[in-house]
């Protein structure tokens, strides 16, 4: 069964989306409303998401809408279906959030900042089986994302359509 797959990007006012958005507001700096999450919509009723109070969940869209202000939401161009998408979330439900890999990720960031050293590709301290924001849109979807802030991941995919083909993950 074919479904209507969105991108989602928010943030909201709690102290860790401000200092996302502001310490990734350095890498698009062309973005005026940098996100600090990123999750993924089906049919505009569910969202599928990590968020570091729940790990990786899916909530209704409206109960999301009360709890994040939508920067942006991004149709997915590929067809997805809906056993492939339950799937995907079967494999990662209640998975832990990557705080490892998120530190990792943010000290990265922050050498881009200071150093404009660029940011890798790769996450050294990323764990399987846990999951932040960016890396579960990611595995939902075959990109990319260990190392991928929602405000590039958004730049991306408004601007660039090769983005999927470039970043898929090897299988």
């Amino acid at each position: 069964m074919k479904i209507k797959v969105d991108y989602l990007f928010s943030k909201n006012d709690k102290i860790g989306s401000k200092v996302i958005s502001w310490g990734t507001s350095f890498i698009e700096p062309q973005i005026e409303d940098v996100p600090s999450h990123t999750a993924i919509l089906i049919n505009n009723r569910w969202v599928f998401e990590s968020t570091l109070e729940s790990g990786v969940r899916r909530i209704s869209y409206q109960e999301w809408l009360k709890i994040n202000k939508e920067v942006c939401k991004i149709p997915c161009t590929q067809e997805r279906t809906l056993e492939g998408i339950i799937e995907e979330f079967r494999q990662i439900k209640d998975k832990k959030y990557d705080y490892i890999g998120l530190v990792y990720f943010g000290l990265r960031v922050l050498l881009f900042i200071c150093f404009r050293l660029r940011i890798p590709k790769k996450n050294i301290l990323n764990r399987k089986n846990s999951y932040f924001c960016s890396e579960v849109v990611g595995k939902m979807t075959g990109i990319d994302c260990q190392m991928t802030a929602p405000v590039t991941l958004m730049s991306k995919l408004k601007n660039d359509v090769e983005f999927l083909d470039i970043t898929k993950l090897d299988e």
